[in-house]
């Protein structure tokens, strides 16, 4: 892994294994070891062209790889990576009191119909892609439980692959594509906490042109987990209040398997 920061950067504690992320007043370090330096790359090139368009979000300040200068508080490199964006104002979306919730949501659903048309994205996350990534992941047995639901646990993860190659063909006869966030979770997207506008979107390293379900079903089942809110308001702003119930639901399947 790149070298730690010095000590007047802090620890942030995210929960990756394959990271190590670090805070300096209004800058953070994301930093990898050799093998995540690709995937790095890919987040720092879709932060630049996400900022690019003027949609929210963060900046990239600097880019450390082992050629690099070294860098003022960085330390030396060990062969890996170091991403350091600015930071987006701001709190994340999980940690909203209730109280704020309705507002939020119709903030949120118009500003996912922006993201979601934007236009000229450079990159992409073809549907066969993504299930090939899962394919992987159960061949390698690698799926972690703790994204599944109690039902989906009771089965193997090669079951729940099944049902994803068996809807494959119905998702595709009926992808729409658009510039998707790939993970639009709750802790990926900051709100102004007074009034509720969305202040930005960050972790964009599965950012791409993918079917508007990937997005919506994240969120959707996101706003119910964490908030145990209905998505009514959610997905009224963004202009589909009658939702296609069986895609939410191939796409609410599919993510789990493509972590490991």
């Amino acid at each position: 892994m790149h070298a730690p920061p010095s000590d007047d950067w802090e620890p942030v504690d995210i929960g990756e294994s394959d990271t190590s992320v670090y805070r300096r007043g209004n800058t953070f370090a994301k930093c990898c070891g050799p093998s995540g330096i690709a995937e790095l790359t890919a987040e720092r090139d879709r932060i630049t062209w996400l900022a690019s368009t003027g949609f929210p979000g963060a900046t990239v300040v600097d880019w450390l790889e082992p050629t690099s200068p070294q860098p003022d508080g960085l330390g030396s490199s060990s062969g890996g990576a170091c991403l350091v964006t600015s930071a987006v104002p701001g709190v994340p979306g999980d940690t909203l009191p209730p109280a704020s919730h309705d507002r939020a949501m119709r903030r949120l659903g118009a500003t996912l119909r922006e993201l979601h048309s934007l236009t000229d994205c450079p990159f992409e996350r073809p549907l066969a892609e993504v299930i090939a990534r899962a394919t992987d992941v159960v061949r390698r047995d690698a799926v972690n439980p703790a994204y599944l639901t109690d039902e989906w646990r009771r089965l193997r993860p090669s079951e729940l692959l099944a049902q994803v190659v068996a809807e494959r063909p119905y998702i595709e006869s009926v992808l729409e594509p658009v510039v998707c966030h790939g993970d639009a979770c709750l802790p990926n997207i900051f709100f102004d906490p007074e009034t509720l506008e969305v202040t930005g979107l960050i972790d964009l390293g599965r950012l791409g042109v993918a079917d508007r379900y990937s997005d919506l079903a994240l969120t959707t089942i996101q706003l119910h987990d964490e908030w145990s809110a209905d998505p009514a308001p959610f997905l009224e702003a963004y202009g589909v209040p009658d939702p296609d119930a069986r895609r939410l639901y191939f796409f609410r399947l599919l993510d789990p398997l493509t972590w490991g």
